[in-house]
């Protein structure tokens, strides 16, 4: 993994001629999936030359939607900035009606993936999606449901 990462960011980010200090924001507290994604490109950029000064900054929040608007706002232009995100992010974006969103940011790798599950008591009335669905269209107050994600 460390290989791979090292050249998706060697092809992805313009490098100076010399190693730049760079931040990376993860948007969320320390010990999280964002945060570990974050040290790992952290370990990555520094043993492989990228950079000698990588920092870590953890900004917690809101699904990471207070994160996304400090690196917004902060780090605009910023080439040495980096912010770590994910689907709860996009999620928080919409739930939070935020006024940042990732229109305020440039994408520049893809290096996890993310996928969601539901799933339902063994003895539940709602064992498909079109169950779920009716249930939810009949009374959404009804369905009740919890959720988190990776690491948090």
């Amino acid at each position: 993994m460390k290989h791979f990462l090292a050249s998706i960011l060697a092809g992805a980010i313009a490098l100076p001629a010399y190693a730049a200090d760079y931040t990376i924001i993860a948007p969320a507290n320390p010990g999280g999936g964002w945060d570990q994604t974050a040290r790992s490109l952290q370990t990555v950029m520094q043993q492989e030359g990228i950079s000698g000064n990588v920092q870590v900054q953890n900004v917690p929040g809101a699904g990471g939607t207070i994160g996304l608007a400090q690196f917004a706002s902060q780090q605009k232009g910023n080439p040495n900035a980096l912010l770590v995100g994910g689907y709860v992010m996009v999620g928080a974006i919409l739930t939070n009606n935020s006024p940042v969103t990732l229109k305020d940011v440039t994408p520049i790798a893809r290096l996890t993936g993310e996928y969601e599950a539901i799933v339902v008591p063994a003895a539940s009335e709602i064992q498909t999606m079109k169950d779920l669905v009716e249930a939810l269209k009949k009374d959404p107050g009804a369905v009740s449901w919890a959720g988190g994600s990776a690491g948090g």
